[in-house]
């Protein structure tokens, strides 16, 4: 009780006074605020939930991911069970709201409002779900709370738990603890982040090893791919590497190799895929290649008709990475020279060997990739270009990484399956 106490008039306050500063300066922040706006109203205008009259009988299920990453753990969960119940998805941030806003299988999609006892009453009352599934590590105490005075089943799929998180100091580790008490089922995705989470969840029969559905998920996207480029990019005679989810130090890094790609060892296609393609940042990639006395065409181009002689192609819109690692020979995934690397599954899944730099302490499977000899660290350009060559230049050894790469994908297949048999065995649904 103490603990909800100093969370309800002390931290929370301070929370949301802090993120009200924060989106003075950051646009990302502002659209989360203004996207609040008006919330309870917008979801009381759409009761009951579903398109058809059968559906608005269903019982609901409501997933909380923060953003775009956990929302793609949650959709091989979702689409296994959306004939049976209707779907209401919330998210913290804009991105994953952006991203899913015209998701095909959810009937409601919203932002989560600020976490208060007022506003997770409110949702509970609207929404009226017959379980809350967080995923990954987005777990808000309120919401909590309120499902289990109301005795709605709380579940913690996906569920990672870094060695260095700030969830495990003295300090926090007990008012975590206060919460994860009352989460009815953990679904761990490897045995180490189960043991982590019995530092916050004592009952050990509340944790389960499951796996990551983000597997499940690469082999679906991988077997939905459309040929949307068909047609529309040129056939490459030379080997085709994607630098895919690029930051400004990601392309630093990839420019400077493949620079030294073409004059090491040959001729080579760079297709440069930036996270986010706004016109500020393909400006700047633009720049870095003119820089370096590189030609380059956006794919905007390729639909006016512009001929194509050698340049980096640059992706200036979304929707197109999953294709393109599929088209290439050797991908290099970004946020890795940044902050975090992002999905290094989407190639490995297609087949390819994987590049990426120093700093994937958030990703398991690259670490996988590595063990298996399909996944490369490079922590400069002068060693992207080595590995680059050694691969172009041993197309047996090229094939054999992304084989294997593959191969661990699919062998860690499954999760989805588990998590809904521990549903189903738990609470009957």
């Amino acid at each position: 009780m103490l603990w909800r106490i100093f969370y309800n008039t002390i931290f929370i306050p301070l929370l949301y006074l802090l993120y009200r500063i924060y989106a003075l300066f950051n646009a990302k922040a502002r659209d989360g605020i203004n996207g609040r706006k008006g919330l309870f109203d917008k979801i009381e205008s759409q009761i009951p939930f579903g398109l058809t009259d059968d559906r608005k009988k269903l019982p609901v299920i409501w997933f909380h991911c923060a953003s775009v990453g956990e929302f793609e753990q949650a959709r091989p969960i979702i689409n296994a069970i959306k004939n049976k119940y209707r779907i209401a998805v919330t998210f913290f941030s804009p991105s994953g709201y952006n991203w899913a806003s015209k998701y095909p299988y959810a009937d409601l999609i919203c932002y989560l409002p600020f976490d208060t006892p007022r506003n997770a009453k409110k949702m509970f009352d609207l929404i009226n779900p017959i379980m809350l599934i967080f995923v990954k590590f987005d777990v808000w105490a309120n919401f909590v709370w309120t499902a289990k005075e109301r005795k709605i089943p709380i579940l913690l799929v996906d569920a990672t738990l870094h060695k260095e998180s700030k969830r495990l100091s003295p300090l926090i580790r007990p008012f975590m603890k206060s919460v994860h008490k009352d989460i009815d089922l953990h679904c761990a995705i490897s045995d180490a982040d189960a043991e982590r989470l019995r530092l916050l969840c004592e009952d050990i029969e509340k944790i389960k090893v499951t796996g990551d559905t983000r597997f499940d998920q690469v082999i679906a996207r991988r077997n939905s791919v459309g040929k949307k480029l068909e047609g529309l990019l040129p056939k490459f005679d030379v080997p085709v590497i994607i630098a895919g989810s690029t930051y400004t130090e990601d392309e630093e890094v990839v420019i400077s190799a493949y620079k030294k790609v073409l004059t090491d060892w040959g001729k080579a296609q760079l297709i440069v895929v930036p996270h986010e393609p706004e016109p500020e940042r393909l400006k700047e990639i633009a720049n870095r290649l003119s820089e370096d006395n590189l030609k380059y065409l956006f794919l905007a181009d390729f639909e006016k008709g512009l001929p194509f002689t050698d340049q980096v192609i640059i992706i200036d819109r979304v929707g197109f990475l999953a294709e393109l690692y599929m088209l290439g020979d050797i991908a290099f995934v970004g946020g890795s020279f940044h902050g975090s690397v992002h999905n290094v599954m989407e190639p490995a899944i297609m087949g390819k060997p994987v590049l990426f730099g120093p700093t994937i302490q958030n990703s398991l499977e690259a670490f996988m990739l590595m063990e298996h000899k399909a996944g490369i660290m490079v922590k400069n350009s002068e060693e992207m270009a080595k590995e680059i060559i050694r691969l172009l230049s041993d197309r047996e050894l090229m094939l054999k990484a992304g084989q294997t790469a593959q191969a661990m994908i699919e062998e860690n297949a499954g999760a989805t399956e588990k998590i809904i048999k521990h549903i189903s065995y738990n609470f009957g649904l």
